[in-house]
């Protein structure tokens, strides 16, 4: 009689195991198959905006000749605090330095030898 109890309590055990594996497989398989999948990033999907606040939509081709103002894309109400990281140390390093002759000329673009002027 024990024996009998201690073998279909084994067999209940493993059932229940078996479910819960195949229960996961199932799970697993639904959301890959799901098209439609949620953002779980730090940031939510935004726009890129030019400096004067307009949408940047090169699939559309609105104001692809625009550049890219981190200002207005990143800076609007309810993301992030644009005026705090623009204080920062590396966001501030080099601003007030000039880049060398050198350096001018091979990079045109660059404002300082620092960070605030851009990576090149």
């Amino acid at each position: 009689m024990l024996t009998l109890f201690v073998t279909a309590h084994k067999n209940s055990i493993f059932s229940m195991g078996l479910a819960v594996l195949l229960s996961a497989v199932w799970i697993v398989s639904a959301e890959a198959a799901s098209p439609t999948k949620t953002f779980t990033g730090v940031c939510p999907p935004f726009f890129i905006r030019d400096e004067a606040g307009a949408v940047i939509n090169p699939v559309g081709g609105e104001n692809i000749d625009k550049p890219y103002s981190p200002k207005q894309t990143c800076g609007l109400a309810g993301c992030h605090d644009y005026e705090k990281i623009t204080k920062g140390y590396h966001f501030q390093q080099g601003k007030d330095e000039k880049p060398s002759e050198k350096l001018a000329s091979l990079y045109q673009w660059v404002s300082s030898p620092g960070q605030y002027g851009g990576r090149w």
